[in-house]
């Protein structure tokens, strides 16, 4: 059944754009995001287009499925400006340049429409503050990057006012949301394209680097201008691939910081991970392919981990509701089943409720101990009725499909079919 009008969830475990796998058990019992696809490192798409986010969200409020699939786009928009933002942050704090951004938007009970306007207002935030920076920096850019070219090109006369130029393409790219045609490619003049085609996330060494590729072409004899160009052009696609790989670290690194994860044991394989990944979030490391593999285990294993709470907290509230305690005691570090007791029970039964990987709500009543005498029996199987239709009116609150045995009977606490569904965890053990 598709998630209501309000998206619940658990925490910054929202871990990578392009990819978003929702597990919903009403207006949301889960949500686990994980991508470790080449989807996630899509190019970065401009920062006036959250707005056509709005009509989207409006137009989908009659349509259920429609509207659960139009949350995974808003969930991904969100994680991708979230990790923007972070990366902004530490540029800004390395050049010692102060800049105000928006805070990062936590999901959890946030609406489609207010997440989308939440979109609009940090992605016009977002690009004021990558104005402010690139002011701040213009000057000791232009002396890193004639400290960097050939003696030669810097005493050209003309080298001075190209970099100048090159420098304001650079800062029309937070305006400008086209890109003008590409001139062929022995134009000298299809530098500024190939600049605005830089990836705005860029950091300052990758902007400085750009700019001498680019002063290479506009200052050399114009029978190099083809080659220089494709070195120009060449340079640029490095550098967003490499952007693109540190937005998909900020997006891993959110999920590995949030509350709950933070709070838990790491498995042994994953104690550095976080460390890792923060230093490609600063620029002074890549996502190389054993750190990316290493990253997507440890988000997976997040995302687990915060749903085996998330299901805990949740239940606990509906089903106290219902007049049921929840097992504090029950090891929920290796099954996502909870099991419940009734003090009208006396202790002869409890429950086990579980969430399966559609969402869907099972439930059991589970026999303690034998009791004999068709008075037992006819306590059982009023018992039996009562909890299903009290997880049928669960299913209804959460607006989640349940499956309920109405002729089953209960089985003993310790017989071999007591924990069957127990949903056996992936990262118990890592391997």
């Amino acid at each position: 059944m598709s998630a209501g009008g309000i998206l619940i969830v658990p925490g910054a475990v929202v871990a990578a754009a392009g990819v978003v796998v929702v597990l919903t058990a009403a207006a949301a019992a889960v949500l686990v995001v994980h991508a470790a696809s080449a989807a996630a490192e899509r190019a970065v798409r401009a920062l006036g287009d959250y707005g056509e986010r709005l009509e989207m969200v409006a137009a989908a409020q009659q349509d259920a499925e429609v509207r659960s699939l139009l949350w995974d786009a808003v969930a991904a928009d969100v994680v991708e400006l979230n990790a923007r933002i972070r990366m902004l942050v530490e540029r800004a704090s390395r050049a010692k340049v102060p800049v105000a951004v928006p805070k990062p938007l936590i999901l959890n009970g946030c609406g489609a429409a207010d997440a989308v306007a939440w979109c609009v207002r940090a992605a016009q935030s977002l690009r004021s503050a990558q104005e402010t920076l690139h002011a701040a920096v213009t000057v000791n850019e232009g002396q890193r990057v004639a400290a960097a070219l050939p003696q030669a090109v810097v005493a050209r006369p003309d080298t001075t006012a190209a970099l100048a130029r090159f420098q304001d393409t650079l800062r029309e790219r937070y305006a400008v949301e086209s890109t003008p045609d590409v001139p062929p490619i022995d134009s000298a003049a299809a530098v500024e394209p190939a600049l605005r085609a830089l990836d705005p996330d860029a950091n300052e060494r990758e902007r400085a680097e750009v700019l001498c590729a680019a002063a290479l072409v506009a200052t050399n004899d114009p029978r190099a201008v083809t080659a220089y160009l494709r070195a120009l052009r060449t340079k640029v696609g490095t550098v967003n691939d490499a952007v693109a790989r540190r937005r998909l670290a900020a997006q891993w690194l959110s999920a590995l910081e949030d509350q709950i994860v933070v709070g838990t044991d790491l498995p042994q394989p994953f104690l550095d991970t976080a460390a890792k990944l923060r230093s490609v979030v600063t620029g002074d490391a890549d996502l190389t392919p054993e750190v990316r593999a290493e990253g997507a285990e440890a988000v997976a294993w997040a995302a687990e981990t915060t749903r085996q709470h998330f299901v805990r907290d949740m239940m606990h509230g509906c089903l106290a509701e219902l007049g049921y305690s929840v097992d504090v005691d029950f090891d929920l570090q290796h099954s996502t089943e909870l099991r419940l007791t009734r003090p009208t029970w006396h202790g002869e039964h409890s429950a086990a409720i579980w969430v399966d990987q559609h969402g869907t709500v099972h439930g059991r009543l589970v026999r303690e101990h034998s009791g004999g005498g068709d008075e037992a029996t006819m306590r059982e199987q009023a018992r039996c009725t009562e909890f299903n239709a009290d997880l049928k009116a669960l299913g209804d609150q959460l607006r989640a499909d349940v499956d309920t045995d109405d002729g089953y009977v209960p089985q003993r606490r310790n017989s071999a079919t007591a924990n069957a569904h127990a949903i056996e965890p992936r990262y118990r053990e890592h391997r």
